[in-house]
């Protein structure tokens, strides 16, 4: 069997030959091809697909996208980008409204080949009004460019990926992440709780549109990327604001018959036992102590039985700063504690790091296909 097809045999509920093995190796990739040493074999789409079939691993982040476009009734959003001396560059978006403009402020490494919100838009009571105003100018209509897409993805890389529509983050992890950071957030929950819970309900509206899309979108699979940690959203944030709108999203996609995988690659304690109960299908990206925060043994039994475990290989072990065999002990004990699992997929959790030794996923790959077998 290739990757894709033991990874559809673990969402089915069979038994695969092989435990699936997929590494993302977007973070390495892009690092490698802006220093200028990407191997010109693996540049474009033939050369992406052409480095996962060389290194026997299944692909994922390579596939993923929205499949909507969002326009804005009355609001501009203008970008400007400004060159360092350093060769850093500051990325600077500027939301117009008629209740007045949000600015946020990315800044792009080139020694992490990253980028980072160094300025959050929404720091106040008058930011959320505006952020409120934002959502409800926004219109969003299907992106059929997009479905087209995932057609020619679906085939271009049968066997050895799965496509995925990505919808937005949920309202609580979006406010986190993309608008004010946890400070500011947690500032605005407690002073202005009322309007900070009337804009995360305005936010959930405009999101119905978006799972109609994905639900109507050529792709089984649905990928939450809300980059999940019980440090950042506690195990009684996400009753309060995320659960219940899991539950939803999952019921709609489920009924459309997707598969749903989301990403928690942060502290698992207390959210692991957790999101299972929502009812989705995989938790992806799960990282294990010492670099995580839970031992690689407990994560069947912290999840509990249906869910699908997805991860367990820290990215940082394929970095050249660790030695090799920090990598492989860890590999080897998961597979002894998880073949006769049937519902484990193999994974780098999070990414194989720029200064990530590719031969070590070729290793990975080997290994799995002599030991891994499921029984």
């Amino acid at each position: 069997m290739l990757p894709e097809e033991r990874i559809n045999a673990v969402f089915r509920g069979e038994k695969p030959d092989i435990m699936p093995w997929f590494a993302d190796l977007t973070y390495w990739y892009h690092a490698h091809l802006t220093k200028g040493d990407l191997p010109e074999k693996y540049r474009g789409d033939e050369g992406r697909l052409r480095l996962y079939k060389e290194l026997g691993c299944g692909a994922h982040e390579e596939l993923y996208g929205p499949v909507v476009k969002i326009s804005y009734k009355t609001i501009k959003i203008r970008t400007f980008v400004e060159k360092l001396e350093s060769g850093s560059r500051l990325e600077k978006t500027v939301f117009e409204t008629p209740l007045g403009t949000l600015t946020k402020v990315r800044k792009y490494s080139p020694v992490s080949y990253s980028s980072a919100i160094v300025k959050y838009p929404v720091e106040s009571d008058r930011d959320l009004k505006v952020l409120k105003y934002i959502y409800e100018d926004m219109v969003v209509k299907p992106d059929h460019v997009a479905y087209e897409r995932q057609l020619k993805l679906m085939e271009m890389w049968r066997g050895w990926g799965i496509v995925s529509s990505l919808p937005p983050r949920t309202p609580l992890l979006r406010i986190i992440i993309e608008w004010a950071g946890v400070m500011n957030t947690y500032k605005l929950m407690v002073k202005s709780k009322e309007l900070f819970e009337e804009v995360l309900e305005i936010m959930m509206e405009v999101d119905d549109p978006i799972y109609e899309a994905i639900r109507g979108a050529p792709a089984e699979y649905v990928y939450f990327g809300e980059n999940l940690s019980s440090d950042i959203v506690s195990p009684r944030l996400f009753k309060k604001y995320c659960f219940d709108y899991y539950k939803k999203r999952v019921e709609q996609l489920h009924a459309a018959k997707k598969k749903i995988y989301v990403h928690i690659d942060g502290r698992l304690r207390g959210l692991l036992n957790l999101i299972p109960k929502t009812g989705l299908d995989c938790v992806q990206s799960l990282t294990p102590a010492p670099v995580g925060d839970m031992p690689l043994e407990k994560f069947r039994e912290e999840a509990g039985p249906d869910v699908i475990l997805w991860g367990g290989l820290p990215g940082v072990f394929f970095s050249e700063k660790y030695r090799e065999g920090l990598l492989i002990e860890t590999l080897l004990k998961l597979i002894e504690l998880y073949r006769s699992d049937c519902k484990f997929i193999i994974g780098v959790a999070d990414q194989v790091p720029p200064d990530g030794d590719i031969t070590r996923v070729k290793k990975v790959s080997e290994i799995v296909e002599e030991k891994a077998e499921c029984t």
